[in-house]
């Protein structure tokens, strides 16, 4: 097992390290740091800001999910904890161990640790739901993108269905079914599908609070639009001319993309993606790329925060008063 997390770990070192020297072979990087050198202070510092509308925003569909369930949750808790999961997103080598603090301090709240597990699929389901479904939307409403791009839409489509696909059949799978298979087997394979069981018949829960649903999607768009309308005063200050309306499609796809677990951090495959989706709509790869570095200074000054409110927090119950 620790050959193969070994092996893996190489292999996305090996990528991050091959797209960035192959991204950069022909751009001068003399070029990008004075392109991030002229921006204007003033929209950085606004772009910036938005980081912490953002973290209440996902503190607020988090408590609506938590609620769902029976359960509640301090805003503030849930800020923190989100903070911490940015942390440690940066400094380990997947988005898995932001996702596990969540799960952890979603638990500490009195949760059981099937329904912690569930709350944070639910969440970046309803996260990824939401970009994908701002870019398709961009598509619809702007054919001139989809010519950029001809087969962008069948992709963006397909992808959409198929999570639909998979809300279905998880919300239809008797969690019985799983219960008896895991009675019937032993071992690590009796644990995780008993396991698997809770969590299958947790999420089904939220059959129960479609509301509920429905509104932490909303939620899930107005964070999305946070983070386009960000991207948006990034691209002012470093003066790249780009259409407004590209932005809510440009920015989706980059971060669905950069979501894939293949390279470190999306180091490499962030820069990748970039320069090829600006480079669609006539923006210089000197600008993509500093672009691209900005944002990545960006997520990594957010880690730092993060990084100072988990020195300073407690490990004490949680549960609101």
């Amino acid at each position: 097992m620790r050959k193969k997390k070994a092996l893996l770990l190489g292999l996305k070192i090996f990528l991050s390290m091959g797209l960035i020297l192959w991204i950069t072979h022909n751009i001068s990087l003399e070029q990008v740091w004075l392109v991030i050198a002229d921006a204007d202070v003033a929209l950085l510092f606004l772009a910036f800001s938005l980081f912490f509308v953002g973290y209440f925003i996902t503190a607020f569909r988090w408590r609506m999910l938590i609620r769902a369930q029976g359960g509640d949750a301090p805003i503030l808790y849930l800020v923190r904890s989100f903070m911490v999961a940015i942390f440690f997103n940066n400094f380990l080598p997947s988005t898995i161990g932001g996702d596990t603090v969540r799960m952890y301090d979603s638990w500490r709240l009195g949760n059981t640790t099937s329904g912690a597990v569930s709350v944070v699929l639910v969440d970046r389901f309803l996260g990824v739901s939401a970009l994908l479904l701002i870019a398709l939307l961009a598509l619809l409403m702007d054919p001139q993108i989809s010519t950029q791009f001809p087969s962008i839409t069948i992709w963006v489509g397909s992808t959409i269905f198929s999570a639909g696909l998979l809300v279905w059949i998880v919300l239809n799978t008797p969690p019985g079914k799983i219960e008896t298979f895991a009675l019937k087997s032993s071992g690590v394979i009796r644990k995780l599908a008993g396991f698997l069981g809770k969590v299958l018949n947790t999420l089904q829960s939220y059959k129960n609070s479609p509301g509920a649903v429905v509104r932490a999607l909303l939620l899930s768009f107005l964070l999305q639009l946070n983070v386009v309308i960000h991207f948006i005063f990034l691209t002012k200050a470093l003066d790249i001319d780009v259409p407004f309306e590209a932005m809510f499609f440009i920015i989706p796809v980059a971060i669905f993309i950069m979501m894939l677990p293949v390279s470190i951090n999306g180091i490499g495959l962030r820069e990748t993606v970039f320069v090829f989706l600006f480079s669609l709509f006539g923006v210089p790869d000197v600008e993509a790329l500093a672009l691209a570095w900005l944002a990545y200074s960006f997520s990594l000054a957010q880690g730092i925060l993060g990084g100072m409110v988990f020195a300073v927090r407690r490990e004490h119950s949680a549960r609101p008063a």
